[in-house]
């Protein structure tokens, strides 16, 4: 997928995390959309030689590309439009919100069913490009970003998934806590990164002083969320440094 290698994150990375990250939408939306605009083209023009088999394609017991235009009609609920046999780029773009909104309703499912996505399901309210790909410059510190947010890290509460260890031993390797290494631990409490996680808190704080009364997990939620450019900058650099600092001592 493109969006992995523009965002860095390895090719078994979540597709839903990638595609949430950028606010893009599958090629199927597209598609669709170029099919009603392809049978507006033809409805615009009842007397040429395209319109005339269009009309013979219709009445066709055989099912067909025009059985395909009805059926999307019918999916999202336009089927008036398909009885009128005329579409104007009001109604167009109507369709286009529903097919837009309906993907959405199932990518925000498709995220809370799954196992792996359960921190992202917090982080993400909207579909939209996250601010943060906008505001870090370098690419190595947002790579790194990316990958703590969609869970393409190597933190051990992902690499125990895949040695199918159990969810509550995938403890920390990095300090005595014996706390489960997730993104939280990451974040907000393991002591190898205090140095330059003090530097972060005491920046976060001086902007927003109650982040000092959060938990641990919603000082995590907070971090990963936050718009503000500058407390973006100070957490890439944290991530890519604790990164860094994490596979030298592995």
């Amino acid at each position: 997928m493109y969006g992995k290698m523009l965002l860095g994150v390895h090719k078994k990375a979540s597709n839903l995390g990638t595609l949430g990250e950028l606010g893009v939408y599958p090629l199927q939306t597209e598609i669709l959309m170029n099919i009603l605009k392809f049978w507006q083209h033809i409805l615009q023009d009842n007397s040429s030689i395209v319109y005339e088999a269009y009309q013979m394609m219709v009445k066709s017991p055989v099912q067909n590309w025009t059985t395909s235009v009805k059926n999307v009609l019918h999916h999202f609920g336009f089927d008036e439009i398909w009885d009128a046999q005329t579409i104007d780029n009001c109604s167009l773009y109507k369709i286009k919100c529903a097919i837009l909104s309906s993907y959405e309703n199932f990518w925000h499912a498709e995220v809370r069913k799954s196992p792996k996505m359960s921190l992202y399901a917090d982080l993400k309210s909207g579909y939209k490009m996250e601010k943060y790909l906008t505001t870090v410059k370098k690419f190595s510190q947002r790579k790194e970003f990316t990958s703590l947010r969609i869970s393409a890290h190597r933190l051990h509460i992902e690499e125990g998934r895949y040695n199918k260890i159990n969810r509550q031993s995938r403890i920390c390797r990095h300090c005595h806590l014996d706390k489960v290494e997730d993104e939280a631990h990451f974040l907000g409490e393991c002591p190898m990164y205090m140095e330059h996680r003090s530097i972060l808190f005491k920046h976060v704080i001086s902007q927003v002083p109650s982040f000092n009364c959060l938990n641990i997990h919603m000082k995590c939620l907070y971090l990963l969320t936050c718009e503000d450019e500058s407390i973006i900058n100070h957490l890439s650099k944290y991530i890519e440094m604790g990164m860094d600092m994490r596979k030298q001592n592995l």
